[in-house]
């Protein structure tokens, strides 16, 4: 029996009426390639995103049994600015929310990746490495005087000796019982380390603690300064990737409390709140900063003219600057005798206030760089607490230093040499990486788009809000849509550490997220939808650490689309899209009775379809087609209204989205004669 035998009477009509119409009407085409598209890769039945569970919903929620461990920390640290080395005695206290007893803790030593041989320096997998004369590395890296367990759930006065093993950027410490759920340990670390100086190229300088020389005196800016907990969770339980440059941080939340001991003469800046001003200001400086509190414009601190003012520092051989940070991820710190200091008032909903302090050399203060940063702190952070969700910090902290922009909670570290729309640019890019990853702490060693790629997409939403306008449509590093998609490129979901070269990373962490997450909002999910679907995102993990797959969830759910066909094309791998017009045929050979347009999709990617028709009379009529148009074939075939011949065809006459040819987007009566 043939198949058109099997078929039931209904279809076998429609099957003779679509035969006789296409034998029976004129068919104009243009040539194409074949398709290589397959409807089952983006729309399957089984779901590719792993299913919720008791840790994780399904719905992109944190599950009600979720769980995550606490850090926090009491650091006691000097600096020596002659060998500019950093002394410090850290305790930190673990607490073990698990369901696992813990034999063993691990810890990130940062530091290491810095000395000669070490994995990422071997592996040439740091930014621009290449560039690095590694025979001539001096003896960086930490120095470990000892760990010793200062409080235990088992014997909770004992001080013990711990033994621990250092494995480049990680340290594992042995326990002498094992910690169990829901208890507490609390060791501390005694170490030194000799802090790098220009440590690569002046082009792209991924050390993210380093000292900048100035005619008044050196700047440090210092990160990754302290020994830090690993995270364990429960998706791949301890995470100790080492540090190889290109992937970032993955951290515990906790409290901080941190004393910093220098030579007087030094202006400290840090991640929480000086508890301490009286002690390490003179007392007019102690005026101006209570005076900077609750000022809408700048105050300085520490004028320009007061730089080289010996006056304008204590009298006292050193002064130990005392800081608090409540329920953070990380701690950092810049100081200098060169600093200028401003200080301005940050409103935050619900009547809170913050501090916004920028510190920078004489040099720096120029009319369009850093004499703009507490207009450019203030509105970064008033924009994006009313937008997203709440600064959390008592202070946000702007530091010039030689870091291209670096981002911890509360303080960011931003060029001093820039200038314009750039400076704009970075301070603001630096600030908003508060939201991410700070408050939604995921984990960048992995997934460093969910952190760069989602502040530079909200950056480009806060551009146009500024100052009337000043910065509006400025996207100065956004590339065309197709050098997106090019086949030299990795998907977005690619270890950052696996990715070769610093324009690799840019291009598909930074740009291409904030690109296609762009291409979401506006034309997929519409506004309202995505932002409130964001804004919960953000609330449901803030200080909790989210996977790509919660990401995922979350948006689905809360737009209450599948968006699968997005996420696989757009994230998982690297599809591109062409889109294509492909025939044209009159009913019963009859342009009165309309047409029937035949649109095809030729690449792996599918996105929704605007299709205008303008007839030969100049009315034009546009089409908006859902994706699922696309769900069961390559080839769709659009039924128009028209009453006349049809003139053109064109499809996404406003260019939204990312068709890599555009040739077979047009179709025109003259180009068909």
């Amino acid at each position: 029996m043939s198949i058109l035998g099997k078929l039931p009477a209904r279809m076998k009509y429609s099957l003779f009426l679509l035969l006789g119409l296409s034998i029976a009407t004129t068919v104009i085409s243009q040539q194409h390639k074949p398709t290589i598209y397959d409807p089952r890769d983006l729309f399957p039945a089984n779901p590719i995103i792993p299913p919720g569970n008791a840790y994780r919903s399904a719905t992109g929620e944190p599950g009600e049994s979720y769980w995550q461990n606490r850090a926090s920390y009491t650091i006691n640290a000097s600096l020596d600015d002659k060998q500019n080395t950093i002394t410090g005695s850290e305790t930190i206290t673990f607490t073990n929310n698990s369901p696992h007893a813990l034999p063993y803790l691990w810890l990130q030593l940062d530091q290491n990746a810095f000395r000669p041989h070490s994995r990422g320096l071997d592996a040439k997998l740091f930014l621009d490495s290449n560039d690095i004369k590694r025979s001539n590395i001096p003896a960086y890296g930490y120095i470990i005087n000892g760990v010793e367990i200062i409080n235990s759930a088992t014997n909770p006065s004992k001080k013990t000796l711990a033994t621990y093993k250092v494995e480049d950027t990680r340290m594992q410490v042995f326990l002498p019982q094992p910690l169990a759920k829901g208890k507490s340990v609390s060791f501390q670390v005694k170490y030194n380390y000799r802090i790098p100086e220009n440590f690569y190229n002046a082009d792209f300088n991924v050390n993210r603690t380093d000292i900048l020389p100035t005619k008044d005196g050196p700047i440090y800016s210092i990160a990754q300064w302290y020994p830090r907990m690993c995270v364990l969770d429960d998706v791949e339980g301890w995470n100790t990737l080492p540090y190889l440059g290109n992937g970032e941080f993955y951290l515990e939340y906790g409290d901080f409390n941190v004393n910093l001991t220098l030579p007087s003469a030094y202006i400290v800046v840090a991640s929480g709140e000086l508890l301490n001003p009286q002690e390490v200001m003179t007392p007019l400086q102690l005026k101006r900063w209570n005076q900077a509190k609750h000022s809408e414009q700048k105050v300085f601190i520490r004028t320009p003219d007061e730089v080289t003012n010996n006056s304008s520092r204590p009298q006292k051989s050193t002064c130990t600057w005392k800081f608090s940070l409540r329920n953070a991820r990380d701690f950092a710190w810049g100081a200098s005798k060169s600093f200028v200091m401003e200080g301005i008032n940050i409103n935050l909903p619900a009547g809170k206030k913050a501090m916004g302090i920028s510190v920078y050399p004489v040099a720096s203060k120029q009319p369009q760089s850093w004499d703009r940063s507490s207009e450019y702190i203030k509105f970064s952070i008033e924009y994006f607490s009313d937008k997203w969700y709440p600064y959390p910090y008592p202070c946000a902290v702007n530091v010039a230093s030689n870091l291209d922009g670096m981002e911890y909670p509360g303080i960011v570290f931003c060029s001093a040499k820039d200038t314009g729309n750039n400076y704009f640019k970075v301070v603001k890019h630096e600030l908003g990486h508060t939201w991410f990853p700070m408050i939604v702490g995921s984990n960048e060693r992995k997934y460093a788009w969910m952190d760069e790629g989602f502040n530079v997409f909200i950056d480009y939403i806060a551009d146009g809000q500024f100052n009337k306008g000043e910065f509006k449509g400025y996207t100065a590093d956004e590339l065309p849509y197709d050098q997106y998609f090019t086949d030299s490129l990795t998907p977005i979901i690619t270890r950052p550490d696996a990715l070769k070269g610093s324009f690799m990373v840019f291009t598909t962490q930074y740009l291409k997220t904030a690109y296609v997450l762009r291409l979401l909002r506006e034309q997929v999910v519409g506004e309202e939808r995505f932002d409130y679907a964001l804004k919960k995102y953000i609330r449901d993990w803030a200080y909790k650490h989210p996977t790509p797959w919660d990401f995922f969830r979350s948006i689905n759910n809360t737009t209450g689309e599948d968006l699968t066909w997005f996420w696989k094309a757009m994230f998982i791998e690297n599809y591109k899209l062409d889109q294509a017009v492909t025939r044209l045929s009159y009913i019963d050979n009859t342009p009165s009775k309309g047409a029937n347009i035949y649109l095809a999709n030729l690449e792996k990617a599918a996105m929704p379809m605007t299709v205008e028709v303008t007839t030969t009379s100049g009315i034009k009529q546009v089409y908006k087609l859902p994706v699922e148009i696309w769900e069961n074939d390559h080839e769709y075939i659009l039924k128009t209204n028209t009453t006349e011949s049809i003139q053109s065809i064109i499809i996404d006459p406003n260019k939204v989205f990312p068709d890599v040819n555009r040739d077979n987007n047009n179709f025109s009566y003259k180009s068909l004669k």
